[in-house]
């Protein structure tokens, strides 16, 4: 009852701020770059980014490193998760990525951690973005109270537009039964909407998803997203060869990878086969990373040669 009446009080909240609105930051077409290249989609988790209850260390050299890795990895688009501090946020953005790129916060979240989406407004053209089943008490229960944050653009590159959408994922973490279940449940109803509304089109699936492709973080538990690993033919889980033992994504989950990508069939012909990657090599920019100074996350990005 108490969970029913917070998103009771949340929805009267989200529909009296009004929803989540268009970027109307992208510029008129005559004043845009064309780019021929292949694109860098890129997510990460910035642990707690500016809290200084939720992070540990030092809030401005967190923030020095966290943009540090960012101009590092080069990304055309980041999906973001954890952002606290969103004016400490802004002005990382701006400060180190340029006029080139813009940035959309999710504020219909119940707590601290938003996400947040990056993106090249050359490339990332006519954006729009919102909650992805944000009428669904349950989605908000069973993503922890966060809704998926859904970005579409129109991605202009090599001399050809595609429509693209983009579903950034912050799912409920913790390795016991209860938050399990509502992994499992949401990525059943997450699957279900993707089925209906997204059939056919050009989509992508990235974020922090707590959990493993190849098993669960809940011992004897199969992945809660088996669901979209079982439907080869629609959906392409681009980071499942990554989940094998030796490999994490976080500091705190050994031999596990809880960040994760997934495509749709029609992107997976633009995807530069194996290009997904645990971005371990942002030691190179950061190399007390594994301390803890910046986040208890690693990047993960692919690569996309986008054809008419």
């Amino acid at each position: 009852m108490k969970t029913i009446c917070n998103w009771l009080l949340f929805v009267l909240c989200f529909l009296s701020c009004g929803k989540e609105k268009p970027d109307n930051t992208t510029q008129p077409t005559g004043s845009l770059k064309d780019y021929n290249k292949d694109i860098v989609i890129a997510n990460w988790n910035i642990e707690w980014f500016g809290d200084p209850s939720g992070f540990q260390g030092d809030l401005n050299e967190q923030e020095s490193n966290a943009a540090k890795v960012l101009r590092y990895l080069g990304a055309d688009l980041y999906g973001l998760c954890e952002i606290v501090d969103t004016a400490r946020f802004g002005r990382m953005i701006r400060n180190n990525l340029g006029d080139d790129f813009r940035y959309t916060i999710s504020f219909f979240t119940n707590g601290a951690q938003k996400m947040a989406f990056v993106y090249n407004r050359h490339i990332f053209r006519s954006v729009s973005v919102r909650p992805f089943m944000g009428i669904s008490a349950p989605a908000y229960y069973n993503f922890g109270n966060r809704y998926p944050y859904l970005l579409h653009a129109e991605v202009t590159v090599n001399g050809t537009m595609k429509p693209v959408s983009f579903i950034l994922i912050h799912a409920k973490a913790d390795d016991e039964q209860a938050s399990y279940n509502r992994r499992l449940n949401g990525s059943i109803e997450l699957k279900d909407s993707l089925d209906v509304y997204y059939s056919g089109k050009y989509f992508m699936m990235l974020g922090d998803f707590n959990d493993n492709f190849d098993k669960s973080i809940l011992p004897g538990k199969p992945s809660p997203y088996q669901n979209f690993l079982s439907d080869p033919a629609r959906y392409h889980p681009i980071t499942q060869p990554l989940n094998i033992p030796g490999n994490q994504s976080s500091l705190g989950y050994a031999n596990s990878v809880i960040d994760q990508q997934i495509i749709s069939s029609g992107m997976n012909h633009w995807y530069l086969p194996a290009s997904a990657r645990i971005r371990t090599d942002v030691v190179n920019v950061v190399p007390a990373y594994s301390s803890g100074n910046t986040s208890d996350h690693y990047p993960v990005t692919s690569v996309y040669r986008i054809r008419p």
